[in-house]
C-alpha cells in the first residue's frame, strides 16, 4: 500500500488552486459557475451541463440538446408554448382563449349529475329530478315538477282554448264557445236542464215540493263564479223573491206531490235585477201538471215590465211534465227592477207547478 500516491491531489481538490478562483467539486458531481459556464469531468475531461447558479446536477457522459417550443418534454405529454404566449392564444397576449367552454352534464350513480368543462374542472352536483335538474328515468320529476327538453321545472301554466287538457283544466276543445260542451274556462259545459235548454249562463230556480205557502219555496242558483243570490236580487232588496199578486195561490198535495197551484184566480211573479249583466237569451223551463183532471192547461209567463213574454201548455196525466218558453230578449238588460209572472191562461185554467228555472243565457257581467 502506497498511502502518498494521491497525496498532491487530493490536497488539491480539498483547496483548489489558487490560479483558478475556489471551486467545490465531488466524484462524479460539479457544481455550476455563477456565468453559467460549465466545468469538465476529472474522469472523462468532457464539458458538463449545468443548470442556473447555486443549484446541482448530476454528470453525464453526453449532453441533450435543447428542447424547441414544440417538441413534448416527457413530463406532462403536451407541448409547451413558447414564452409570453399561451397554448390557445396565438396573438401574443397571456390570457386564455376567447373561446366559450363546452360545459357537459353527467349522472351519477348515487342519483346526482355533475357538470364538467372543457378545461376537467367540475361544477356542484345537481340532484337527478329537482328543479333545474336533468329528468330521471322515464322522464320523471320530484313533486311539483314537470319534464322539459331533459331538464325537471315548474310546468307551464295551461291556456284554455289551445285543445290540449293540463293543469286545473277539465275539458279544453280548442276554443272559448260556451254551451257547447266544454265552456270558455274550460269546464264541461252542464247538463240541460229537464226542458233541455242548456244549463250555461246564469240561472235561479224555485221548488215548491218543500215549501208551505206560496211565497217560501227552496231557492236554488246557478253555481256561477260571481253571480248569486245577492246579485239577483231587485233594487233596495238582499235576495229575490216571490210575490203572490192576489194572494189566492194555494200550497197543496197534489198526485205528483207537493205543488202550487196557480189558477184563473191567481198568479205568481219573480222580483229580480240583473244590474250589471247581459246576455244572449232568456228561457223558462216550468215543471208539472194540470190540476184537471180532464183536460190540459196553457199558462202564460212574461216580464212585467215590458210584457213580453211567451206561451206554454202541460198535459193532465198523473206525472211531472217539463215545458220550456222561450223569452228570446223579453228581460231588459242592466235593469236591477223586473218581475216575471207566471199564470193560467187557458184550457182547464188550473196549474199544479212543482219548479221553475229561470236562466239567462251567455250572460256577461
Amino acid at each position: 500500500m502506497r498511502p502518498y500516491r494521491f497525496g498532491p491531489l487530493l490536497l488539491l481538490a480539498a483547496c483548489g488552486d489558487p490560479s483558478h478562483g475556489p471551486a467545490t467539486a465531488s466524484a462524479g458531481i460539479t457544481a455550476s459557475a455563477s456565468d453559467g459556464a460549465s466545468t469538465s469531468d476529472w474522469d472523462t475531461g468532457e464539458p458538463t451541463p449545468t443548470t442556473s447558479a447555486g443549484s446541482v446536477t448530476a454528470s453525464t457522459e453526453t449532453t441533450t440538446s435543447a428542447t424547441t417550443a414544440d417538441e413534448t418534454t416527457g413530463t406532462t405529454g403536451t407541448s409547451e408554448p413558447a414564452s409570453g404566449t399561451s397554448a390557445t392564444d396565438t396573438s401574443g397576449d397571456t390570457g386564455a382563449s376567447d373561446a366559450t367552454t363546452a360545459v357537459a352534464t353527467t349522472g351519477t350513480s348515487d342519483g346526482t349529475s355533475s357538470t364538467s368543462t372543457g378545461d376537467g374542472t367540475t361544477g356542484e352536483p345537481c340532484p337527478i329530478g329537482q328543479d333545474g335538474c336533468p329528468c330521471g328515468q322515464d322522464d320523471l320529476c320530484g313533486p311539483g315538477l314537470e319534464c322539459d327538453a331533459g331538464l325537471c321545472g315548474p310546468p307551464a301554466p295551461p291556456e284554455c282554448g289551445d285543445g290540449v287538457v293540463e293543469g286545473s283544466e277539465q275539458c279544453d276543445d280548442g276554443n272559448k264557445i260556451p254551451g257547447d260542451g266544454c265552456e270558455d274556462d274550460c269546464t264541461p259545459t252542464p247538463a240541460a236542464d229537464p226542458c233541455g235548454f242548456a244549463s250555461d249562463g246564469v240561472w235561479l230556480e224555485i221548488d215548491y215540493t218543500g215549501a208551505f205557502t206560496s211565497t217560501n219555496p227552496d231557492w236554488t242558483y246557478s253555481p256561477t263564479p260571481g253571480w248569486g243570490e245577492a246579485e239577483w236580487a231587485p233594487q233596495g232588496e238582499s235576495w229575490p223573491e216571490v210575490w203572490d199578486i192576489w194572494q189566492n195561490v194555494q200550497v197543496t198535495q197534489d198526485q205528483i206531490g207537493k205543488v202550487a197551484i196557480v189558477d184563473g184566480n191567481g198568479a205568481l211573479q219573480i222580483m229580480f235585477g240583473i244590474g250589471g249583466l247581459t246576455y244572449d237569451y232568456a228561457t223558462v223551463c216550468v215543471q208539472g201538471r194540470s190540476y184537471s183532471v180532464g183536460s190540459s192547461v196553457t199558462f202564460t209567463v212574461q216580464n212585467q215590465l215590458n210584457d213580453c213574454g211567451g206561451v206554454g201548455m202541460m198535459a193532465n196525466d198523473w206525472s211531472i211534465h217539463s215545458t220550456g218558453v222561450d223569452l228570446g230578449t223579453c228581460i231588459v238588460d242592466n235593469n236591477e227592477f223586473q218581475g216575471l209572472r207566471i199564470f193560467a191562461s187557458g184550457g182547464s185554467g188550473a196549474l199544479s207547478l212543482t219548479r221553475l228555472r229561470f236562466t239567462l243565457h251567455g250572460a256577461v257581467y
